[in-house]
């Protein structure tokens, strides 16, 4: 499909636009093999022999860019299947985007294609550009010439490729495919990114995203990505929360679907970026300096103003900025960095740059040493004109060189403000002469702090064991559970629960009750009551079998007036358990990506705080644990007025076998939620539970 050798263009006509900017395109990129013009009448089209069928081209082209209307695309698969041509760009539209009726069309097009043997690419796209292979496949305006990258692209919005050429130009940012997917009816997003990674010249993959069709093999890709080293960044599109399904648990309304899929890509090492312009500067970034060797960053510029904003922008990013090591200060003072200027990180060299100009190279060389530092940020440019370039090789221009050459520590430069790169700056680049440039602060350093996230991530995996999904569990599931049920199914697979009686009278209720040592609490047992404080079917810290036998009896009654239709099975008799952090474990199933789990705060916070953290299973033990982290009020893990801090690991084991136990349930879960999971030091344990079933 994306080096073919031989391209048919179907519908090719002197009066189409789409056939002018193919055919030029595939010229004027020198495409080496054969292009055939196609199209009934025959005759002489953009100067070339045309011929009447795609027949004529038997054995002679591997592609075909299908120009034509959705009306004839299915008699031209028929002719393509007969002349062995088995890669077709459909970029009609009027299929899935256009109704149920368009829909319709699409499915059987797809369905055709897979009896003919053939792929598609799109319908409703604008093709591909491979600049390795010199094939512009692209049937819209591309900028006149492309310089052959390392960036490999795939967008679901063909017009958007026709921006971010030039984007990327201006932004010297060369890329090695630019692939439009469509519609996707057949070849997805994910099949692209699979494509890109057996490709030597990939070293980033760089999404347009607006949802995932195929998510088995895009986790799958993008794992791989990962653990090869090839980053892939995505802007995705569409963060609202209408499409959210809310269920019956909390977590479902925790869970809304942009949150999930920031998970997700998260989850499996895709840099999510915020802005389409941020989405290049990355990925320059990262094609430039791959993996990163820690987190620390130093700083050195010649202003405060900049000095301002890295801070800012470094503290709104989470990107450490280390104080710089004694030995630094020291060498900066010697070096000739005035008193009036503070040695710190990031460094400003002041206005007396331009008295004693040695001071840059000098502070450059000092703070890259320094122990406490694993990557050097300079401010630079790239000159865009010969007059520029010669005073930039004059002075500064050796100096940063220099800088690179000693550094051992990588060097990165961003700018204040972005400026054009000129065709002489891409030059410049290629010649060696030149490194590559961030935007500026404002977009490198998110950029750099999405790449040491990304690095870290990477170097953690590599000591970390894959999750295992747990076997099937044989549940009845005909009709909702009680909390009692959920808790039970929870405690016979390792889950650590409150120990829970289930009594069905007054009697029994006063008995069980004369065996406890201690306050206790009492809860309605009912698959059919979700909220129990609401209608009373909560009673705390009871302390004689008396006050049990009178909440039972107040509590059934409570709930049979609120509730008239519930079947109640009794009432559950627990200990009270001491204060402790409370957390809400849940598990829900997302419509794209299936059983997600969520942890946050819990008991009456999580809906107050909405505090959460999202991952799809199956998800490891470290992976869990990392989702504390995450959570705003991780300082109460840490241990808060005399708490004892949380043992983390313990916690990861826990909340692992809740979403295990929930995994394990099949196809009809829709809800596993604990709340609240109370953590106090190393101890946990479930205090109530729900199950829901589709």
């Amino acid at each position: 499909m994306f080096a073919p050798k031989g391209i048919a263009i179907v519908g090719a006509s002197e009066r189409s636009a789409w056939s002018w900017q193919t055919f030029g395109n595939l010229r004027r990129g020198n495409y080496p093999h054969e292009i055939h013009l196609v199209n009934p009448k025959g005759g002489e089209i953009h100067g070339q022999a045309a011929v009447q069928s795609l027949r004529a081209v038997e054995g002679r082209a591997d592609l075909a860019v299908v120009l034509t209307g959705p009306e004839s695309v299915p008699a031209i698969m028929d002719e393509a299947a007969a002349a062995d041509v088995r890669n077709l760009v459909v970029i009609a539209a009027g299929f899935g985007e256009a109704g149920d009726e368009g829909a319709r069309m699409e499915r059987e097009l797809a369905a055709r294609a897979r009896d003919l043997g053939l792929q598609i690419l799109g319908p409703n796209n604008l093709g591909f550009i491979n600049t390795v292979t010199s094939t512009y496949a692209w049937t819209s305006l591309m900028p006149a010439s492309l310089t052959p990258g390392s960036v490999g692209i795939v967008s679901q919005s063909g017009a958007l490729g026709i921006f971010l050429m030039n984007y990327l130009q201006s932004r010297d940012v060369p890329f090695s495919h630019l692939i439009s997917v469509g519609n996707e009816t057949m070849l997805t997003v994910a099949e692209g990114m699979d494509y890109l990674l057996s490709q030597d010249s990939t070293k980033v993959i760089a999404l347009y995203l607006e949802a995932v069709r195929n998510k088995d093999l895009f986790i799958d890709a993008a794992e791989r990505a990962l653990a090869a080293g090839v980053p892939v960044v995505a802007y995705k599109a569409g963060r609202g929360a209408v499409g959210a399904r809310v269920t019956a648990a909390h977590t479902g309304s925790l869970a809304g679907d942009d949150r999930v899929y920031s998970a997700v890509l998260a989850q499996h090492g895709v840099i999510r970026v915020d802005t389409i312009e941020d989405l290049v500067t990355t990925s320059g970034l990262l094609d430039a300096y791959g993996e990163l060797p820690g987190h620390r960053v130093g700083f050195v510029t010649a202003s405060g103003a900049m000095c301002g904003v890295i801070g800012d922008v470094s503290e709104e990013n989470g990107l450490e900025l280390p104080e710089l090591d004694d030995s630094t200060v020291r060498a900066l003072r010697e070096g000739g960095l005035p008193d009036f200027a503070t040695a710190q990180n990031p460094l400003d060299t002041t206005g007396y740059l331009t008295v004693n100009p040695a001071i840059m190279p000098m502070s450059q060389e000092a703070v890259a040493r320094d122990p406490n530092i694993d990557i050097l940020v300079i401010h630079g440019g790239v000159p865009a004109t010969p007059e520029a370039a010669a005073m930039y090789s004059g002075g500064g221009g050796e100096q940063r060189k220099s800088i690179d050459e000693i550094s051992p520590v990588p060097v990165i430069r961003m700018e204040f403000f972005p400026t054009e790169r000129t065709e002489f700056a891409r030059e410049l680049r290629r010649e060696g002469k030149a490194g590559f440039v961030a935007d500026s602060f404002t977009r490198g350093i998110p950029a750099l702090a999405k790449a040491i996230r990304w690095s870290e991530l990477r170097r953690s995996r590599k000591s970390e064991l894959p999750a295992v999904q747990p076997p099937r569990l044989d549940l009845d599931t005909s009709t909702q559970w009680s909390e009692r049920q959920a808790v039970e199914l929870l405690a016979g697979h390792g889950v650590p629960v409150v120990p829970q009686h289930l009594v069905t009278s007054a009697d029994e209720a006063e008995a069980r009750a004369a065996s406890f040592d201690g306050p206790m609490v009492l809860k309605i047992s009912s698959a059919d009551v979700a909220h129990k404080t609401d209608v009373g079917g909560v009673a705390l810290g009871l302390r004689t079998p008396a006050e049990v036998r009178a909440a039972y009896e107040r509590m059934i009654a409570d709930v049979r007036a609120a509730q008239p239709q519930a079947e109640i099975e009794g009432a559950v008799l627990s200990p009270m358990r001491p204060e402790g952090l409370d957390l809400v474990v849940g598990v829900v199933r997302d419509q794209v990506w299936g059983l997600t789990l969520v942890v946050g705060l819990g008991g009456v916070w999580v809906e107050v705080l909405r505090d959460s953290a999202i991952r799809v299973l199956p998800a490891n033990t470290a992976e869990v644990r990392r989702m504390f982290t995450e959570l705003k009020s991780f300082p109460l893990f840490e241990g808060f007025r005399g708490a004892p801090p949380v043992d983390l690991d313990h916690l990861a084991e826990v909340v692992s076998s809740i979403a295990n136990v929930a995994a394990a349930c099949g196809d009809r879960l829709e809800a596993l939620e604990v709340n609240p999971l109370r953590v106090r030091g190393d101890k946990s344990e479930v205090l109530d539970a729900l199950i829901r079933w589709v």
